[in-house]
């Protein structure tokens, strides 16, 4: 995914979109997670809208769904 504006809130958009598609890929419910996680399921839904970001979730979540997160520059085209 390439982000062509660098502000804060299109930042985690795009980030609980793809927490999101790999929940989807795990095949699991956002219950499912909150079960495993130990947390509300509307904290996971407002992490992959993109109004939560506590970082002690979003690593969690990347653990649960054994992901990692790539940075890279892209030139501009």
């Amino acid at each position: 995914m390439i982000i062509k504006d660098f502000e804060i809130d299109i930042m985690r958009r795009a980030l609980g979109h793809e927490l999101m598609l790999a929940r989807w890929q795990q095949g699991i419910s956002q219950k499912q997670v909150a079960i495993r996680l130990r947390k509300n399921p509307g904290i996971i839904d407002r992490a992959e809208l993109g109004k939560y970001t506590y970082f002690s979730l979003i690593r969690k979540m990347l653990i649960l769904y054994n992901k990692d997160i790539k940075i890279e520059l892209v030139d501009r085209g």
